[in-house]
C-alpha cells in the first residue's frame, strides 16, 4: 500500500470513528470506536486520538447513552444538526435539500450506524467516510471519475461539513463537563478536520452566530452510505 493510500485509509477511518461516537451509543459502536481508535494509534500519535482510547475504555454504555441524551437530546445543550445553525429559513431549507442530494447522487440507503435526518452529525461524517473510500478505491482500480469524486469532496466540506461542523466540536467541548468521552471526540475531531481542510486548501465560511432549533421531519435517508449496486 502506498504512502497516500494508507493516509486515506486512516482518514477514513477516523471519519468513519467520528460517526459512531457521535452516534447514539450502544455497547456494539462504542467497541466499533474502540476497535477504530486503537488502531489508528498505529499512524495518529496525537493526544487528541489518545484521549478518545482512553475515554472511551473508561465508559460503560448506560453511562455514555445519559451522556449522549443530556448533550444532544430533548432540550439540546448542543445541537448535532446542521440545519440548527442556519438562521435563514430559505437557506435552511436548501441546506437539507443539498445535503441530501450528496447522499442521493451515490445511491445512500439505511444501511448507517442509526436513522436521522441528512443533515445529522453522524450522516455527514459518515459520508466523508464513504467517499474517502471511494476515492481510494479509484485511485488503486485506475479508475475515471477520481476528480469528480475530489470536487464532491471539496464542494461537501466546503458547502457543508467544514462549515458547521467547528461550531459544534466547540460547543461539545464547551458543553460536555463530566462527559469526557464527548470532549475527546469532539477535540479529535476538530484535529482530523482542521488538518484536512488546510491539506485541501480549504477556507469554509462559518455559519452565522445564534443557533436556530427548528422542528424539521427526518427524512427517508439513514446515517451511512453504501452504493447502490445497481449503479
Amino acid at each position: 500500500m502506498t504512502t497516500a493510500l494508507s493516509e486515506g485509509v486512516g482518514l477514513a477511518a477516523a471519519w468513519r470513528l467520528l460517526s459512531l461516537g457521535f452516534a447514539p451509543p450502544t455497547a456494539e459502536t462504542l467497541a466499533e470506536v474502540d476497535a477504530l481508535a486503537d488502531a489508528l494509534t498505529e499512524v495518529d500519535a496525537s493526544p487528541e486520538l489518545a484521549d478518545v482510547v482512553d475515554a472511551v475504555q473508561q465508559v460503560e454504555p448506560d453511562e455514555a447513552a445519559a451522556q449522549h441524551a443530556a448533550l444532544f437530546r430533548g432540550k439540546v445543550l448542543v445541537a448535532p444538526y446542521e440545519g440548527s445553525y442556519e438562521l435563514d429559513p430559505v437557506r435552511l431549507g436548501r441546506q437539507l435539500s443539498d445535503v441530501a442530494a450528496f447522499y442521493r447522487a451515490f445511491g445512500a440507503e439505511a444501511h448507517g450506524p442509526v436513522a436521522e435526518r441528512p443533515d445529522f452529525v453522524g450522516c455527514e461524517l459518515e459520508f466523508l467516510s464513504f467517499l474517502e473510500l471511494r476515492r481510494l478505491a479509484a485511485i488503486e482500480a485506475d479508475e475515471d471519475g477520481l476528480e469528480i469524486l475530489e470536487r464532491l469532496r471539496d464542494a461537501f466540506l466546503t458547502d457543508h461539513a467544514g462549515r458547521w461542523l467547528p461550531t459544534f466540536f466547540a460547543e461539545v467541548i464547551a458543553a460536555a463537563g463530566d462527559a469526557r468521552v464527548y470532549s475527546a471526540l469532539a477535540s479529535y475531531g476538530v484535529s482530523v478536520l482542521v488538518d484536512e481542510l488546510h491539506r485541501l486548501g480549504i477556507e469554509p465560511s462559518p455559519p452565522p452566530r445564534g443557533r436556530l432549533d427548528l422542528p424539521i421531519d427526518a427524512d427517508t435517508l439513514e446515517c451511512g452510505v453504501e452504493p447502490d449496486p445497481g449503479r
